[in-house]
């Protein structure tokens, strides 16, 4: 049923019981030989490919025509890339880089682009993918950042869950605040507004913060977690927490206290500035199409949230980038509003160094003999707090897909299989990241693509017109279907 119902998802919005065993308290992933040296077992059949050839056959022979046909991307996947990894039982199964990691540029000289529609041209020199390659994880952050580092001082005692968050950050009581916690923020169930182009008035985090603390709640959101709103600002707030609590900018703090400890080498916030350079890094978009589409109601409205009270600033705005972003951040309120640095995007890191921390994870806060954190905060923060599939069901009465969260993590999502359950946690993000794991089948699944640089979609239901939802979403073709053949190739 759920495959089914993430299959339909996937073509209409473009937005994936068996062996078990407990995560061991010091377990570390290792590197199989060969990506088809697992045993190939799948309802007790042999399969007549490896799994390497599986996946080399879906991207070089499936992906293509599916994204054309069924996404509406008219290159298909030429320009894109991807790096996937799965690990099992600690063990490294499969990882390989498919594709480029840099292919477009923009003509802002040619005929008719713009910033909300920029002519794509091929780079003279396309850049392959690596497994070294870092990705822009957009939303991932939320929970690779920003969660992790509330998890770190929730176990060090240094907060709860049910603080409010105005004990920290003063002045946020403003505007009926006053009673938003920790928790609340952490489940999007704040009643705090889900998007604002905050780049239009801040060019820094402390007028970030000064903006967050004059929101207005919104009337219509239920804060008792069985209608959670997804919220960029619920997760921007988590991060200046962090900030008033630890008296570090958080990419300081999460980078002394998770990265630097487990040995991920490869996971910074502004990489450009510590150490990388872009040949070392995917591109993302050419500019901001997509958010000023967003902000421009005059001419593209009904993309994203409603920004009418922006039209001034929107008007008055010249910081618009017009040049392929490598290494830096595509959100533009963590890469123009807040310099990079934000509690809900800003974060770059390689497939590898996710697994290393999603493996500590599945290990209960431990690995390669550092500890992060008790089992019991792990078990704390990927619970489901909300009750979102409890209070919606379908025209047949069905749960409808899961919209629940445990502290960040989001839980049972379609994207993430159709044997996932409630335990399964992860997250994705818009740059078209995402990444889970399994505690039941001590799985993990890792695919991070650069779906930006596929182009722009045009729309498979209005007649062949350009869709307003241009960039959704490559990751119902690439994540959920090469997660399935893994899955699929390991009876899980």
């Amino acid at each position: 049923m759920k495959k089914a119902i993430a299959l339909l998802l996937a073509f209409c919005m473009l937005a994936t019981t068996g062996c078990t065993s407990s995560p061991a308290s010091s377990s570390t992933p290792e590197t199989s030989s060969t990506a088809s040296s697992a045993s190939p077992q799948a309802g007790g059949q042999t399969e007549e490919l490896g799994l390497e050839e599986q996946m080399d056959a879906f991207w070089n022979e499936e992906l293509d025509t599916r994204l054309k046909e069924e996404a509406g991307y008219p290159n298909g996947s030429e320009g894109m890339g991807a790096v996937v990894l799965a690990i099992k039982d600690g063990k490294t199964i499969f990882e390989k880089a498919y594709g480029y990691a840099h292919y477009y540029d923009a003509d802002y000289e040619a005929e008719g682009s713009t910033y909300a529609n920029p002519v794509y041209v091929k780079t003279e020199n396309p850049r392959e993918m690596t497994t070294d390659t870092l990705f822009d994880l957009a939303s991932v952050t939320k929970v690779m950042a920003t969660t992790q580092s509330i998890m770190i001082l929730v176990d060090q005692g240094e907060l709860s869950v049910d603080d409010k968050v105005a004990d920290y950050l003063p002045g946020f009581e403003a505007n009926g605040k006053g009673d938003i916690t920790i928790a609340q923020l952490l489940t999007h169930s704040s009643g705090l507004p889900q998007w604002e182009a905050t780049f239009l008035y801040c060019d820094s985090k402390e007028e970030q913060l000064e903006y967050i603390k004059n929101l207005e709640l919104d009337p219509t959101f239920k804060t008792d977690g069985s209608e959670p709103k997804y919220s960029d600002f619920s997760f921007m707030t988590l991060g200046f927490v962090v900030e008033a609590i630890t008296g570090q900018d958080m990419d300081v703090f999460v980078k002394e206290n998770v990265y630097k400890p487990l040995g991920m080498d490869s996971t910074t916030y502004k990489p450009l500035e510590n150490g990388f350079t872009q040949d070392q890094i995917a591109a993302t978009s050419l500019g901001n199409p997509y958010e000023y589409r967003m902000v421009d109601e005059a001419n593209w409205p009904g993309c994203g949230y409603d920004c009418t009270k922006d039209a001034q600033a929107f008007e008055d705005f010249t910081g618009w980038r017009d040049y392929t972003l490598i290494g830096e951040v595509n959100d533009g309120n963590a890469g123009m509003g807040g310099k990079g640095v934000a509690g809900h995007a800003g974060l770059f890191s390689t497939a590898k160094d996710l697994g290393i921390l999603l493996q500590c994870m599945l290990n209960g806060g431990e690995y390669n003999g550092v500890r992060l954190y008790s089992s019991e905060t792990v078990e704390l923060f990927t619970t489901r707090h909300t009750t979102y599939q409890e209070n919606h069901t379908d025209d047949q009465g069905n749960p409808v897909l899961s919209e629940d969260f445990g502290y960040g993590f989001k839980l049972d999502q379609s994207w993430m299989g159709e044997s996932a359950s409630q335990k399964v946690f992860g997250h994705d993000g818009f740059t078209g990241t995402t990444v889970f794991a399994d505690p039941d089948n001590d799985y993990i699944f890792i695919c991070l693509t650069n779906k930006m640089q596929a182009g722009f979609r045009q729309s498979t239901t209005n007649g062949g017109a350009e869709d307003v939802s241009n960039y959704y979403n490559t990751n119902s073709w690439v994540s959920l279907n090469m997660n399935q053949i893994v899955k699929d190739y390991l009876g899980i």
